[in-house]
């Protein structure tokens, strides 16, 4: 279970773990001005985990539908997503997804129930497919046992139709291997199971060139726009900084003062100081207290800072606009419609990739249930779908409803149905009522 770099390239997640997590390697710059020395922090605009946030809320923006022939069968599944608070941790496990490139759920049983672990790309490696699915892995965590930190490697594939399941238990602090047994688990372990116990996502799919099966971070070709926009955003807060109120004043209308302590003389202006004052000068003009502030440019800072966002939402395949600086005005609803297409259009592909990854999920917590014993069908059909309200204005959404019904082409409950996303009872409910309201007014 050791990787080489071309199956597992660690220096490029470290990469996009930094810039994800606000660490870029551009962080740090020289301080500059006369006396500047050393280092200095550069302000950050975290495009790259908003970006990541933006795609995650985009792709799974409201919980997905899960649907089978057995109605038991799908409680169960609801019952242990909700037990793992699947759909709460779904957020950030695909936005750190989109950054490294990859991450998976595994599946195992634990005191008879169905546990879920979610792992990135740092705790996971694919290694093989099986039908454009990966199905061969290894997981890798970290330990705690007596006070003691070690390493555990888990390898998941399939062996003779069985899944098997291989672990390697190392010390952290010395790198020696450790007895695995010592923290109650087996070196190999067989499953009767025909699917993996675990699901992998890979919002980008990795180059077939190359060797390593791990996908491409959404930010992979942008990491030039985001240190451009990082370093316009430190101009812009620079800006505030070497901006601030100057007042030149005469020579003569500086005081100075010792320090006891250390004897060194520092030199001020008396702001507060009302009292007429004698001073020696021949020139009036010598008597004059002068603003000289700057004007800050922060229109030009957050046009640029624009104009970067929007090659940025080009490079991601998100619609110009959708990740903004500043409210920009007031559009119509044609413009934001056509601003939404090709926003649409990724979101699409990506949903179509995170269904895969639900139902390969699905399967394998079916399988877990089958075999502790759950009445539940491990061979039955899913089907996930995804609210179609999710990237689609509502007001548009509503309009086009009306158009349908008025047209014959949809049904009073088949449009409540569609807005409210309600069942049909509801729906038909919500008609009467509405009915009644209708004939209440009309008297």
């Amino acid at each position: 279970m050791y990787l080489d770099e071309s199956i597992y390239p660690k220096e490029k997640i470290e990469l996009r773990k930094d810039i994800y997590e606000g660490h870029p390697p551009w962080e740090r710059v020289k301080k500059s001005g006369l006396y500047g020395r050393g280092e200095r922090r550069m302000f950050s605009l975290g495009c790259a985990r908003v970006l990541c946030d933006c795609l995650a809320a985009l792709t799974f923006s409201s919980q997905a539908d899960i649907y089978t022939e057995d109605e038991r069968t799908r409680r169960f599944i609801l019952g242990v997503l909700d037990e793992n608070s699947f759909w709460e941790n779904m957020p950030a496990f695909l936005s750190r997804t989109y950054a490294l490139g990859s991450g998976a759920v595994r599946v195992y049983m634990n005191e008879g129930r169905v546990c879920l672990d979610f792992a990135s790309a740092e705790g996971f490696v694919p290694l093989g497919t099986h039908r454009g699915r990966v199905s061969d892995g290894l997981f890798r965590g970290i330990i705690r046992r007596g006070g003691k930190r070690y390493t555990l490697l888990e390898h998941h594939r399939f062996e003779k139709g069985r899944v098997c399941i291989e672990r390697r238990l190392t010390d952290r602090e010395t790198g020696e291997d450790t007895d695995i047994r010592a923290i109650g688990l087996s070196e190999r372990e067989y499953t009767e199971c025909s699917v993996p116990l675990f699901a992998c996502f890979r919002p980008k799919m990795p180059d077939p060139s190359k060797p390593s099966l791990c996908g491409e971070s959404a930010f992979e070709g942008c990491i030039d726009t985001i240190h451009a926009l990082d370093t316009v955003f430190d101009s812009l807060v620079r800006e505030f900084v070497l901006g601030r109120k100057r007042i030149i004043v005469p020579s003569s209308c500086i005081r100075t003062v010792v320090d006891p302590d250390t004897g060194k003389i520092s030199r001020y202006f008396d702001a507060d100081d009302e009292v007429y004052q004698a001073l020696c000068c021949d020139d009036e003009k010598d008597l004059k207290i002068v603003d000289n502030t700057a004007v800050l440019r922060v229109e030009e800072h957050t046009d640029a800072i624009n104009a970067l966002l929007d090659i940025l939402c080009f490079q991601t395949g998100l619609s110009a606009g959708t990740l903004s600086f500043s409210a920009g005005g007031v559009k119509t609803a044609a413009e934001v419609r056509s601003m939404q297409l090709r926003t649409e259009s990724s979101m699409q592909q990506y949903r179509a990739l995170c269904a895969e990854f639900l139902e390969d999920l699905v399967q394998s917590i079916l399988a877990c249930g089958e075999m502790s014993g759950e009445p539940v069908r491990a061979d039955a059909h899913i089907r996930i779908s995804f609210p179609d309200t999710q990237t689609t204005d509502i007001a548009e959404m509503i309009d086009r409803n009306i158009r349908l019904v008025d047209a014959g082409l949809r049904s009073k409950a088949g449009a409540v149905m569609n807005i409210n996303d309600c069942t049909e009872d509801e729906a038909e409910k919500e008609l009467e009522r509405a009915e009644k309201e209708r004939r209440r007014e009309n008297g």
